[in-house]
């Protein structure tokens, strides 16, 4: 009994953080207001957001509403159909999809707090096509580069995203390189996206993402936010695999975007000085 009270305001407490941590997002994606971290939930969201509680087991999941009393649920069927995602812990913002059919089982839990972190996968530029490059890039291609130095411009970087709290989000592989060295480069890289915010909506993952204009611009304004929704297939410490347009994604868990991005960065230096040394010399 007394472990349980523990369990009771060691949420309360919890609960307490999380309001006054907490602001309002500004953006295009339609609100409703709420309590602490479902302020910043979609309308039409149907998933219930709350803390895990103690009595959490494979079984059954204990989970604190927010603005609610504890509720009692059967994961069984969750679990089997692969849609426990991540680890419910006591204390863990977690969100939960319940049967309408059968309020008392849970068709989906997701820990929220296992989510959160920096997530990248890794991938490979592309060698530019002749015709979009410069004429001494032709030349270049043409005078049959060594292997080694092809080896080092087809470098993977670690592209992905960083989910915050207070629903922000921030992109992970973007490189800082001037436009004469990227006009230089025999390769291309896919364009890197701004991510910005994050939300949940009925158990799938909402990426908003807006790019700045392009340089020559001005007045600094974004073009209009893109929604990316990603349905989620597994999680764990490490690991986390969603789809989306019917295309698996597998990311790997990241220290923090710095860390991810150094590799990048390394590899960016390294293809600057293969640049240099195919340069013709004087």
């Amino acid at each position: 009994m007394r472990n349980k009270y523990l369990t009771l305001i060691f949420c309360s407490l919890s609960l307490v953080l999380l309001v006054a941590g907490c602001k309002r997002a500004d953006n295009g994606v339609d609100m409703t207001e709420g309590e602490p971290e479902k302020e910043f939930v979609v309308k039409n969201d149907s998933m219930v957001y709350g803390l895990t509680c103690d009595g959490t087991s494979d079984s059954v999941i204990v989970l604190w509403p927010f603005g609610g009393d504890p509720i009692v649920l059967n994961c069984v069927d969750a679990k089997h159909a692969g849609r426990v995602i991540g680890k419910p812990e006591i204390g863990d913002w977690t969100g939960v999809m319940i049967n309408p059919e059968d309020t008392t089982e849970a068709m989906m839990v997701l820990n929220l707090d296992q989510l959160k972190g920096t997530w990248t996968y890794p991938v490979m530029p592309v060698m530019k096509d002749l015709q979009h490059m410069s004429k001494r890039m032709q030349r270049r291609m043409m005078a049959n580069m060594p292997d080694s130095v092809k080896e080092t411009f087809l470098v993977p970087r670690e592209y992905g995203f960083t989910l915050k709290r207070s629903h922000k989000a921030q992109p992970v592989g973007r490189i800082m390189r001037s436009n004469t060295l990227e006009d230089d480069s025999p390769v291309q890289y896919p364009e890197v996206k701004n991510y910005k915010q994050w939300y949940m909506c009925n158990g799938r993952l909402l990426l908003v993402s807006g790019e700045m204009r392009k340089s020559g611009a001005t007045d600094g304004k974004e073009s209009p936010d893109v929604v990316d929704t990603l349905d989620f297939v597994f999680m764990d410490t490490d690991s986390l695999v969603l789809l989306k347009g019917g295309k698996r994604y597998s990311f790997h868990r990241k220290q923090n975007a710095m860390k991810a991005n150094e590799a990048a960065v390394k590899a960016a230096e390294k293809q600057e000085a293969a640049s240099d040394r195919l340069k013709p010399k004087k």
